[in-house]
């Protein structure tokens, strides 16, 4: 392994897209040896992580150690390090750099849609910017700001892939919808258009994927418009409890605990399709990518981050909400720092209950497509997207 040292400054934990993505990076790095990963927290470990990340993880987290013992009580300080870059992340606002190297990388997933100057000046400490979307990309080069770089996010397709499993789940029509509950992902539009749909198919199961981390966000669904209040908390007995009271009966609902990422493939190919709603997406939306991937038909709010999948024009990714560009209503995108640039979508709950309802008549069908398309999705793997990454870093001359 080369001589250079690789700062990576978020968690590296496998119940969250963040940590995921770091856990590939670095990963790629150690596989690539083209530089050595430095940690700046105490990674999680799980059951479910593979036994060979857990020993290099070790290996990690030992060659860190006093960087990670000093942030665990000085979270805010800024350090000048010996690494050779250090990358960091961001999203509608940076926050302060903490850690210094021979070249700033900042990677960042934002939901704002206008781009002011202060933003702009802060992002020229740094190098260049990764962002995960074309949307995103777009609006900081069109705002001014030049060394960005566009690099999707991967799926882990050793994992998710079209290989059939046994399916135990016997209901009628499974619905699978993910994303930690906020606002923003949607889920209200899930819930009015589920009401209905049950009426005409009481079977229907919807597997819901929505626990939420530490509640970031979760009070904003109290302000959308198909659903009353918010959970308490973002666990699975809140969420159940306040779904209830919006309607839905127990029996057609599986709440999915908070799980590391390697165990949801299985969950979803339970499904006969999946749905994503958002009304905005930083990047592509990880969890959709999945679904795509393992070959299940998947509905997604045509704004934002979503673009890019379906402009791949898959067999089997399905648009929805083609009329709601820039009709979010304020309320909700207030919470979020505007939508000036009018990119937001909102999708009617009456055209998601047909568009399951179409494909509920036809789910053998659709079964075969999903399967038959989600190949394509192989060039979308965590390898291919951090040999990209690692390609331009060194192109660059920032390795």
């Amino acid at each position: 392994m080369k001589n250079q040292r690789l700062l990576i400054d978020w968690p590296l934990t496998p119940y969250t897209g963040w940590g995921s993505y770091g856990i590939q990076l670095a990963q790629a790095l150690i596989a690539g040896e083209d530089a050595k990963p430095v940690l700046t927290y105490r990674a999680d470990r799980s059951p479910h992580c593979d036994p060979h990340w857990l020993i290099k993880l070790d290996e990690l987290e030992a060659y860190s150690h006093e960087l990670i013992k000093y942030f665990d009580k000085n979270p805010r300080e800024t350090v000048n390090t010996n690494c050779q870059v250090a990358m960091g992340p961001m999203g509608n606002e940076i926050p302060p750099l903490r850690c210094l190297a021979n070249h700033q990388i900042g990677v960042t997933f934002f939901e704002r849609t206008t781009i002011n100057a202060q933003y702009i000046k802060t992002l020229e400490r740094y190098r260049m910017i990764i962002t995960g979307s074309h949307w995103n990309h777009k609006l900081l080069i069109d705002s001014g700001y030049q060394r960005s770089e566009m690099i999707h996010q991967g799926v882990d397709t050793s994992r998710f892939n079209p290989i059939p499993i046994q399916r135990l789940l016997k209901n009628e029509f499974i619905i699978f919808a993910g994303g930690k509950l906020e606002a923003r992902k949607g889920q209200d539009i899930v819930i009015a258009a589920f009401r209905e749909f049950i009426k005409k198919c009481p079977e229907a199961l919807l597997i819901a994927c929505w626990g939420n981390i530490g509640n970031v966000g979760l009070e904003t669904i109290s302000q959308t418009p198909h659903v009353k209040e918010a959970p308490k908390k973002g666990n699975n007995t809140e969420i159940m409890e306040w779904l209830s009271h919006n309607g839905i009966p127990g029996e057609n609902i599986l709440l999915a605990p908070i799980m590391a990422n390697s165990m949801l493939a299985n969950l979803m190919k339970q499904a006969d399709v999946a749905v994503f709603t958002s009304r905005c997406e930083g990047g592509t939306n990880l969890m959709a990518m999945e679904t795509l991937a393992c070959g299940i038909p998947t509905i997604l709010s045509a704004n934002t981050g979503h673009l890019d999948l379906l402009e791949m024009k898959l067999d089997h990714a399905i648009a929805i909400g083609l009329d709601g560009k820039g009709k979010v209503p304020k309320n909700i995108t207030a919470g979020y720092g505007g939508d000036q640039g009018k990119l937001w979508g909102e999708t009617n709950p009456e055209e998601l209950a047909a568009k399951w309802m179409e494909i509920w008549q036809e789910k053998s069908q659709w079964a075969n497509k999903g399967i038959a398309a989600a190949k394509r999705l192989e060039s979308m793997s965590w390898k291919s997207s951090m040999k990209n990454l690692i390609t331009i870093l060194k192109c660059k001359d920032i390795l």
